[in-house]
């Protein structure tokens, strides 16, 4: 009995290790991590001592001057010896008044070795916050990550433990060697994002130690095909993922160790309403770029990009990519056309991915055509004996009520003869579709369809 009793007893949160507690702490918002001082004696003061701080703008609603304060009191209170993870996330408090005391944050910081640090301000604020030059020298730091952040660097950068940075959302890059510098000042980075930061029309990434990097450029001020033009010499790279508006030149030199490939290129600016539909120059830009990834086994082409290389005219003017054996497509299922043109280039893909965005649902969803099977048949009279030949499985995502899938899954399930499984992920938009028996009108049709793989299950999740 008095075993059982001092089972029940127990405090089990107080049993628990400082590193896993810390580690919980950095998932929630600070207020909170502040109140489990209530939870037993032993948490009583442990926050004071956690390797974990982040201060989030948004749950923080207090104003400015109360946020303020928040923050230099948690900071003055704390106890601990290191930080490992400090985030600073004010995209919700624009007001550049803050600048001076995130500089006072930073410092601190960077007094107690931070691993990992999050500098995060309002991307849409016309006042970014100019980034302290002693964090140029911050040797301790392994993880960066700026946004709506002014990076002008003035002397040498020694960032000598850096595996990952980030420069997201509109930062200012004064200019285009600020990359340089940080490259040549981390010998160890291994990750490098840069998404919508201003100078990066011609951009030139030269590094031994990079292992993936990601660019999503909306190359503003600059014409897309005319002046913006990017270089990469990276030998150890694993993983290269481009989005966004083309360049006008792309050259990739010695990326022997790259196994995927994103090639994110779009014709449409949805955001500035924008159209750059020259297919004659990013079939141009395609041309240089994929003969030098022909060893690569995984590629994700975005829907333009599958426009362009699945035009009949000019699929057979490249060689085909042979080593591919994952394959993931951003499609507008209306276009099957190209898709299937685009197939021939990958005879030995064995897992096929097709995705569409949410604004291509959405559009689909109004748009939506009927299946038409004469003019299916009519086009798979084209297609090589051997078409899909290696083909194990594909997944689909399908806006419910859009009939334009179906000729695509009926040239699937006619050619790949060893096809083992179509997983159709159904994605409902609220307060478009009303119920419908669509599902199960799907599944007749589906049914229906003539299979050269005896073996193959379509299932619908």
């Amino acid at each position: 009995m008095e075993k059982s009793k001092t089972r029940r007893s127990r405090d089990r949160l107080s049993e628990l290790p400082d590193s896993l507690i810390f580690h919980i702490f950095w998932f929630l918002p600070m207020r909170d991590v502040v109140r489990t001082t209530i939870l037993s004696k032993r948490w009583e003061n442990l926050w004071i001592t956690t390797t974990c701080l982040k201060f989030d703008g948004s749950e923080l609603y207090f104003e400015n001057d109360k946020v303020r304060n928040f923050v230099n009191r948690a900071l003055l209170y704390w106890r601990g010896i290191k930080i490992l993870k400090l985030k600073i996330d004010f995209c919700s408090h624009p007001d550049r008044s803050f600048f001076s005391d995130f500089n006072l944050w930073v410092r601190f910081a960077v007094d107690k070795n931070v691993e990992e640090l999050y500098v995060h301000r309002d991307k849409t604020s016309p006042d970014q916050y100019l980034v302290p030059q002693y964090l140029y020298s911050c040797s301790s730091v392994k993880l960066l990550s700026f946004k709506g952040c002014n990076l002008q660097i003035r002397g040498n950068v020694r960032w000598n433990h850096l595996k990952s940075l980030t420069i997201d959302d509109k930062c200012y890059i004064n200019c285009e060697d600020v990359f340089n510098q940080i490259l040549r000042g981390s010998p160890q980075l291994e990750v490098l994002t840069l998404a919508l930061c201003n100078n990066t029309q011609n951009l030139s990434i030269q590094s031994s130690s990079l292992k993936k990097l990601s660019i999503d450029n909306h190359l503003y001020n600059c014409h897309p095909f005319k002046d913006a033009k990017l270089r990469i010499w990276t030998p150890n790279l694993e993983t290269l993922e481009i989005w966004g508006v083309p360049y006008s030149e792309c050259l990739l030199t010695s990326v022997s160790s790259l196994t995927h490939a994103t090639l994110g290129f779009y014709g449409l600016d949805i955001y500035e309403d924008e159209l750059f539909h020259d297919h004659n120059a990013l079939w141009e830009l395609l041309r240089q770029i994929v003969p030098t990834i022909q060893h690569v086994e995984s590629v994700t082409l975005s829907d333009w990009c599958i426009k362009v290389l699945g035009d009949p005219k000019k699929k057979n003017l490249l060689s085909p990519l042979s080593n591919v054996k994952f394959l993931k497509l951003h499609a507008y299922f209306e276009g099957y056309e190209d898709i299937v043109n685009l197939l021939e280039i990958f005879p030995k893909v064995k897992m096929l991915v097709l995705q569409e965005e949410k604004e291509v649902q959405f559009v689909n969803l109004l748009t939506s055509t009927k299946f038409n099977a004469k003019s299916c048949l009519k086009f798979q009279a084209h297609l090589p004996d051997s078409f899909l030949l290696h083909l194990r499985e594909v997944e689909i995502s399908w806006a419910d009520n859009d009939d334009s899938i179906f000729p695509f899954i009926e040239i699937v399930l006619k050619h790949a003869c060893n096809l083992e499984r179509i997983v159709i992920r159904v994605i409902r938009v609220e307060g478009l579709m009303p119920p419908s028996d669509s599902l199960f009108l799907a599944s007749r049709k589906l049914l229906r369809m003539q299979r050269s793989s005896p073996n193959c299950r379509v299932d619908i999740l």
